[in-house]
């Protein structure tokens, strides 16, 4: 009898069942099923199932949270009743999405492992302000902290949780597990965390061995301990306030803008900016490949304005771009201001920090509500292309440097305003209601872009298309609920203009014959991730020979390494540089080519690092690219 119950919770979660979860639940009671044996191996048995479907590929990240959903659902029935002593062994952890950033599908996969895994969850969901990570710690005295971000331009405010922690004494009270696509183990070591992993289930298996490894909770978070504890991390802290008083963004800016100003641009180069990026993306004879980091915010230390005014005023956008182009010697600009012009339009309220990219606070709650807003002067996509053709027009008559235009696609944007989690469990079970609401956001979406066109505000326009994701969903699914209205509405106003289609991509399993071949798309701004190379991730080597003979690609150097400033850092990233340039040149030659690629960091530079690297890089190409030019292509 109990065996069977125990089944059908199983298969309630993996069928992602809520209703059933908790009618079956409430029967086992019923039956007299020991809760705790009806959550270990009734519910947190069928999660382990789905869980390891989708590491064999055979489910997605909305069937993932499906199932969790039914699990939390029967858990919520079953807890309560839970003998003291069972409840009292539980783990507890506190996990949140960081301040800034709004995407949570990873956070929402961990702490359901986490749960799964017995571990008692905080979540304190996305956007979380710094200092209710450490309210929250030290309130429940929890076993583990789990942060995420998604952007590189919110994760280093996982590095100000971990120096609070130690700040107050109680870092070593609990273990600190960051994640996220763009953290790698060496920035999660160098900011003081413990661990990061590839997906929840590793972080799940990690974090339940390494609490293993803490003192007994009332040692370690005793007076004493605490007291210790911030003796311990007083030097190291001292060090980082001495370097944080410093602006670095700012100091490095400065010192680039005297370089310049006293010695101007080193070498006279062959050809313009413009002309050198037209040629490769045609893929015709060029002096040296095209160089264009993804430096977007961090620019603005140039114009001496912060994230709010660049985000929001096209003055200081401008000058930020113009500057940054200028001293910097890039070979293009794109101008994305922040993900948060669309999803403001659609009605969201957006928060603007002062220093900080703008974020959602809050998601509109029905999809009723959804309505296709007139562009008009006032609204930020309006106002995101009029300062769009002011910078595009100082670019291209003082710098001969061309100007990309940036916005999101459907789905990011329908994702921005729901939540990305919910709208990928409702793409299960109300696909019509979604599928209504993503031809709202195209509407949009390409009102925003006939605008950009209609204005001359841009020589190119880049498309955030991010959904297309092996990792997230099928490409069944991708194409159902993004490709599709992307390739019968969006692409073809594009072909109206005469316009190339261009994408930026960041996710680490792309859908690249959809994404590249299906849609015809001339040039695609991609990253890899060495950590995610078994889900699907891509570099150079793989998409040359697959793609480049329609599609000119643009990547790889990881964009975290663009935040060390010091001697080793910029080092890093002028290695990396040119291990890329000297390995990638050679693979489009043996593919026929000889420039269809442009030198770029996979994601945007995150906009409070030096300026120092992101010059590193360019100066890299600048210097070696001529001459492995004419050696390897003659």
């Amino acid at each position: 009898m109990a065996a069977d119950i125990l089944n059908q919770l199983a298969e309630a979660v993996v069928d992602g069942d809520d209703d059933l979860a908790e009618e079956l639940a409430q029967k086992s009671l019923a039956d007299g099923v020991d809760p705790y044996n009806a959550i270990v191996n009734g519910l947190a048995r069928g999660m382990a199932i789905v869980s390891d479907q989708y590491e064999k590929g055979e489910a997605f990240v909305p069937n993932l949270l499906l199932a969790s959903g039914a699990m939390y659902a029967g858990m919520d029935i079953l807890t309560p009743y839970m003998k003291a002593a069972e409840s009292g062994l539980q783990a507890v952890g506190v996990i949140g999405t960081i301040e800034g950033d709004v995407h949570d599908i990873g956070k929402n996969l961990v702490k359901t492992m986490l749960s799964a895994g017995g571990f008692k969850m905080i979540d304190l969901g996305a956007d979380v302000p710094i200092e209710k990570f450490i309210e929250t710690a030290k309130e429940n005295k929890v076993d583990l902290i789990s942060m995420s971000a998604l952007m590189t331009t919110t994760m280093t405010n996982m590095e100000k949780v971990i120096e609070i922690l130690q700040e107050e004494g109680i870092r070593d009270s609990m273990v600190v597990m960051v994640g996220g696509a763009p953290v790698s183990e060496e920035y999660a070591t160098g900011i003081g965390a413990d661990s990061t992993h590839p997906d929840a289930m590793h972080a799940s298996a990690w974090a339940s061995e390494a609490i293993k490894e803490l003192e007994p909770k009332d040692a370690r978070w005793s007076e004493v301990k605490v007291n210790l504890g911030k003796i311990k991390y007083r030097e190291i802290l001292a060090k980082k306030v001495v370097s944080e008083k410093v602006d670095i963004g700012l100091e490095t800016a400065n010192k680039i803008k005297e370089e310049f100003e006293s010695i101007g641009v080193k070498n006279k180069e062959e050809m313009t900016h413009i002309d050198r990026t037209v040629s490769a993306m045609s893929d015709k004879k060029v002096d040296r490949l095209p160089v264009y980091p993804l430096a977007c915010g961090v620019l603005r230390k140039f114009a001496g304005v912060n994230y709010r005014d660049y985000a929001t005023n096209a003055e200081a956008f401008t000058q930020s771009a113009f500057l940054g182009s200028k001293y910097l010697d890039m070979d293009m600009f794109v101008g994305l201001a922040d993900l948060s012009a669309t999803s403001a339009d659609f009605g969201c309220k957006i928060k603007y920090p002062e220093d900080d990219t703008p974020s959602s606070e809050g998601h509109i709650k029905d999809y009723e509500k959804i309505e296709v807003p007139e562009l008009k002067e006032g609204t930020r996509g309006y106002e995101l292309v009029m300062a769009s053709k002011m910078a595009k027009e100082k670019l291209n008559k003082e710098l001969n440097t061309p100007f990309i235009g940036f916005h999101e696609g459907p789905l990011l944007t329908l994702t921005q305003l729901m939540g990305a989690d919910r709208v990928l469990m409702d793409m299960k079970t109300q696909p019509d209601v979604v599928l209504e609401a993503v031809q709202k956001c195209t509407d949009y979406i390409c009102q925003l872009s006939e605008l950009f066109f209609s204005e001359g505000a841009c020589d190119a326009l880049c498309i955030d298309n991010l959904w297309s994701n092996n990792v997230i969903m099928s490409e069944q699914d991708y194409w159902k609920f993004d490709g599709k209205f992307v390739y019968d509405q969006h692409i073809p106003l594009f072909k109206q203009y005469n316009q190339p289609y261009l994408i930026h991509n960041c996710a680490d399993a792309v859908h690249f014959e959809t994404q590249i071949k299906k849609f015809g798309t001339a040039l695609y701004s991609y990253a890899y991730y060495e950590k995610s190379r078994e889900k699907g991730s891509q570099n150079y080597a793989d998409l040359i020979p697959k793609y480049g003979d329609t599609c000119c690609m643009m990547g790889e150097v990881n964009p975290v390494e663009f935040m060390d400033g010091s001697a080793a850092g910029v080092q890093k990233v002028k290695d990396d540089t040119k291990v890329l340039l000297q390995n990638a040149l050679p693979v489009l030659k043996e593919n026929g080519l000889q420039s269809k690629y442009v030198m770029s960091s996979g994601c945007e530079i995150p906009p409070g690092g030096p300026l120092t690297t992101v010059q590193a890089m360019v100066n890299t190409v600048k210097e070696l690219g001529p001459e492995l030019q004419k050696q390897i292509m003659g």
